[in-house]
């Protein structure tokens, strides 16, 4: 009986390779006894660090996606952040009171009073900036 269901435990981990805690599930041992059968085979060691070096190598693949993924994401971010500040600043469009007041934020202050950008009166600036901002 114990040759036979350590036979068993011995096939279901070496051959089907599947997890001490699958193999206690599969026949009701507990891990441990689990362990301890298969800690007596002498391949046990070696199959176990096999097993470990492929999760390390499957987790750092994963990772690796996850990161390119993430870059791809961050990268569309930032083309749509220069395309929009690319338009904003061109010539060719009339930049908005508000794109003015984003890339210009030193020249002007906020009234709270008014609830109003105003520009500050103390900065040498262009005729054609707007005095107030409100939004």
């Amino acid at each position: 009986m114990d040759l036979e269901r350590n036979e068993l435990i011995y096939n279901l981990y070496f051959k089907d390779k599947l997890t001490v805690s699958k193999i206690s599930n599969k026949i009701n041992l507990s891990i441990s006894q689990i362990s301890r059968i298969l800690s007596k085979s002498s391949l046990y060691q070696q199959e176990k660090a096999n097993r470990k070096e492929e999760n390390h190598k499957k987790h750092n693949e994963q990772t690796k996606e996850i990161m390119r993924k993430k870059r791809m994401e961050e990268k569309a971010i930032m083309d749509m952040l220069h395309t929009q500040a690319t338009k904003e600043l061109s010539y060719t469009l009339p930049i908005s009171k508000v794109a003015l007041r984003k890339n210009c934020s030193s020249a002007y202050n906020y009234n709270t009073k008014r609830k109003r950008f105003e520009l500050k009166k103390d900065m040498v600036y262009s005729t054609d900036m707007p005095k107030i901002i409100k939004y």
